[in-house]
C-alpha cells in the first residue's frame, strides 16, 4: 500500500512567544529568531518535493511555510501555500492579550487536564477537535486523489498539534497511530516536526493507518540553544508544575 509522506510543523519563534504575551495574530509576527529558526528548516528539508502545503491563516504559520519554502532546491514554484483556519491556534477567551504566565498560572490554578480547560470565552477541546477532523478529511482527498506520489507540508500550532495527537488516538476507528509514544505528547519547541508516513485509500471501514517516522525532529536546531518557551518553563517557578508537558 503506497504511502504519503506528511510533515507536522510548528511554526517559528514568534513576538509572542519572546514577549511572553498572546498577541493578536496579525500582531504576532517571526522574530528575528523565528526568521532563522525557520530558514534552518526549510534548508534541513531543502531536498524534499512538497506537493502540497498548509497553513493556518496567522502571520506566523504562514511566514513560517514561506520560509521553507524559499530554502526548497526541489518544490516546484508553482506550489501554493493552502491557508487552512481549521488549524489555527485554540483561541484562549479571556487570555486573549494577556501574559503566557497568565494563561499557564490560569491553567494550573483550574487543575485537571490542560486540554480539557475552558477559560471564559475560550474555544473548548471539543470545538478544536471538531475542524481538526474537517483538516484530516481534507487531508485525506489530497492524499487519496490520483495515483502520484504525494508529500505534503502542514505548518501549525504547538497546542493544535497536542491536541491532534490526543485526537487521532482517541479515533481508533478512523485513525491507526503506529509508533507512539507518551513523550509525543509534550509541546513542540519553534519549527520542531513530526514526520508521518499516512495510508492511502484504506479499505472501506478500516482506520487509515498513520506511522509515526520522526517526532520533535530538531537536528536543524542544534546551534541555536533553547527557544523563549523552553526558556520561560525553565526559568519561571510559578508555572513548574506544566514544565513536564514541555518538550526541552
Amino acid at each position: 500500500m503506497q504511502k504519503t509522506q506528511v510533515y507536522f510543523v510548528r511554526h517559528a519563534e514568534s513576538v509572542g512567544n519572546d514577549t511572553r504575551t498572546n498577541l493578536p495574530p496579525q500582531e504576532n509576527v517571526l522574530t528575528e529568531r523565528g526568521w532563522v529558526q525557520a530558514q534552518l528548516l526549510g534548508k534541513h528539508l531543502q531536498n524534499i518535493a512538497f506537493t502540497h502545503v498548509f497553513a493556518s491563516p496567522y502571520v506566523r504559520t504562514v511566514s513560517t511555510a514561506e520560509q521553507i519554502l524559499s530554502e526548497s532546491t526541489a518544490t516546484s514554484t508553482d506550489t501554493g501555500i493552502e491557508v487552512d483556519a481549521n488549524i489555527r491556534e485554540r483561541h484562549s477567551g479571556i487570555y486573549e492579550g494577556r501574559s503566557t504566565r497568565a494563561l499557564v498560572c490560569g491553567m494550573i490554578e483550574a487543575g485537571g487536564n490542560p486540554l480539557d480547560w475552558l477559560p471564559e470565552g475560550g474555544e473548548s477541546k471539543d470545538e478544536v477537535e471538531r475542524r481538526l477532523e474537517i483538516f484530516l478529511q481534507r487531508l485525506g482527498t489530497v492524499i487519496d486523489s490520483g495515483n502520484d506520489r504525494k508529500t505534503i507540508l502542514v505548518v501549525t500550532h504547538g497546542a493544535v498539534l497536542v491536541h491532534l495527537w490526543h485526537y487521532l488516538l482517541r479515533q481508533s476507528d478512523k485513525y491507526s497511530l503506529l509508533n507512539w509514544k507518551p513523550e509525543f505528547f509534550k509541546v513542540s519547541r519553534n519549527t520542531n516536526y513530526f514526520l508521518l508516513a499516512v495510508e492511502e485509500s484504506p479499505d472501506v471501514g478500516q482506520p487509515r493507518e498513520m506511522k509515526i517516522l520522526v517526532a520533535h525532529g530538531n537536528e536543524h536546531l542544534k546551534s541555536l540553544g533553547d527557544d523563549a518557551l523552553s526558556s520561560f518553563f525553565k526559568e519561571d517557578k510559578s508555572v513548574a508544575a506544566l514544565r513536564g508537558c514541555m518538550q526541552q
